[in-house]
């Protein structure tokens, strides 16, 4: 419960920050073009709190934290009436270079909040890990990549973290396109290889192709072996002994202890079927529920406990952390790097959606979203702000699409207006919205479809 309010509260102060920002871009270049707003709404429905400034716009809050708008005084608006004296205070007396210069100005904002968040980002500093290789298989193994190598590029882009990793390696496979690898291994030589991601199997999901690549992350290594067990607890009424080898939990291998925390999140809330491989010999255990834990009451337990990490290993993990962060000056271009970065594989994978190259399933829509700026709050503030600019930049993005209803189609409208050399018809302006309202309908009921599957798994 206190997970599901937590996330709902990041979510309206994700979506609040974002659409403020979105909306004030609208309402700065309309003002300073002479254009009168009306109306400036942080979410759709009727407003709950509203107050008017000294120039007659009503600032106001809405129920529905899914968007936002501004209302701009036009005289295509059957419902205002417009004196002649204040004619040229209307949105459509305006030359369409400005006009198109408003409906830019929301999207704009975006980009320049993403690029703030992202420079704070890099102020305040994020802990990051190196991204070391674990045992490589696969493709990674047919290579030539080796246990703790450290990743330096990939396709010819520096590799500083796990999410540069990410980036590169899904963009590319899904091409399923060859790409140069750099690596430093732990004799302190480096390596260039070469990574066949031509080799990828066809149709695969885009979660599976860090399994099929066969990379994963260098860990503090575990054994699948029962170190501990708390008295009283499921574990050990049910049979389960110290030094017990669990080798699968409800019929699903086991290789080490993250698989056995891994597999037993997964069934946490079931009947619980342990393997188990002791003196030579497979038995079965049965474990009816997990009990709460008295110290985390958002996680249960069933009592047991892996060996302790060697002090080598400890180090050795200890080495790989370090604080991605800049000073005040040096975080400029590395802000301006990261917000390039982010728009060049948002519209890249944004394409292949389009193209069909990459799945529908990739579409996140405000479950989602609530989500992950919970888990992003959680952990840290960075975390958070670099979170905020990828969204911030999503929606960018999103209302520059030549939809109508969104900035991109009035803006679209407006080069047809500029090429035509008198105003669009209002029929056929209507038409246009009806067919961007129908698109933007499926795009959501997608996402929804999307956040629904993803929370019921």
């Amino acid at each position: 419960m206190v997970d599901f309010i937590s996330s709902i509260w990041w979510m309206l102060v994700t979506l609040g920050v974002l659409v403020t920002f979105h909306e004030f871009g609208h309402y700065w270049v309309a003002r300073k073009f002479g254009v009168h707003v009306e109306k400036f709404s942080v979410g759709y429905g009727k407003l709950f709190w509203s107050k008017k400034d000294k120039h007659g716009t009503e600032f106001g809050f809405a129920p529905i934290p899914l968007g936002g708008y501004v209302k701009l005084l036009d005289e295509r608006d059957h419902d205002t009436i417009i004196d002649e004296s204040n004619k040229n205070l209307s949105y459509n007396s305006k030359p369409i270079w400005q006009r198109g210069l408003i409906m830019f100005a929301g999207p704009a904002f975006n980009f320049i909040l993403a690029f703030v968040m992202f420079w704070f980002m890099f102020v305040y500093g994020k802990t990051e890990i190196h991204p070391t290789l674990n045992t490589p298989t696969k493709l990674m193994l047919q290579a030539g990549a080796q246990s703790n190598d450290q990743i330096l590029s990939l396709n010819n882009y520096k590799i500083s973290t796990w999410q540069d990793v990410s980036l590169e390696l899904i963009t590319n496979g899904i091409d399923k396109k060859d790409i140069e690898l750099t690596v430093l291994h732990d004799n302190g030589q480096q390596e260039q290889l070469n990574l066949p991601l031509s080799m990828l199997p066809n149709g695969i999901d885009e979660s599976e192709i860090f399994q099929h690549i066969g990379i994963t992350a260098w860990r503090i290594p575990l054994p699948n072996t029962v170190y501990t067990l708390a008295e009283g607890m499921p574990a050990k009424l049910s049979g389960v002994k110290v030094n017990d080898n669990i080798i699968a939990v409800n019929g699903e291998k086991t290789y080490d202890w993250y698989n056995v925390v891994e597999k037993l999140n997964k069934y946490i809330d079931d009947e619980i079927n342990l393997s188990i491989l002791r003196n030579n010999n497979i038995i079965n255990v049965t474990i009816g529920r997990a009990v709460v834990d008295e110290n985390n009451s958002s996680r249960k337990i069933i009592g047991i406990g892996p060996q302790p990490a060697s002090e080598e290993d400890k180090k050795y993990y200890n080495s790989l952390i370090f604080s991605n962060s800049y000073g005040v000056v040096e975080a400029v271009p590395q802000a301006f790097n990261e917000t390039w970065r982010m728009v060049t594989v948002s519209l890249n994978m944004m394409g292949k959606i389009i193209t069909g190259k990459a799945s529908l399933k990739n579409l996140s829509g405000p479950i989602t979203i609530a989500k992950v700026a919970n888990d992003s709050a959680a952990r840290g503030m960075a975390w958070f702000l670099g979170f905020l600019g990828l969204v911030s930049l999503s929606l960018g993005i999103i209302n520059l699409l030549p939809i109508p209803m969104l900035d991109g189609g009035q803006i679209l409208f407006l080069l047809f207006e500029k090429i035509k050399g008198a105003p669009l018809s209002e029929n056929f302006q209507l038409k246009g919205q009806a067919v961007g309202i129908l698109f933007l309908l499926c795009f959501m009921s997608i996402a929804f479809y999307n956040d629904i599957l993803r929370l019921v798994s």
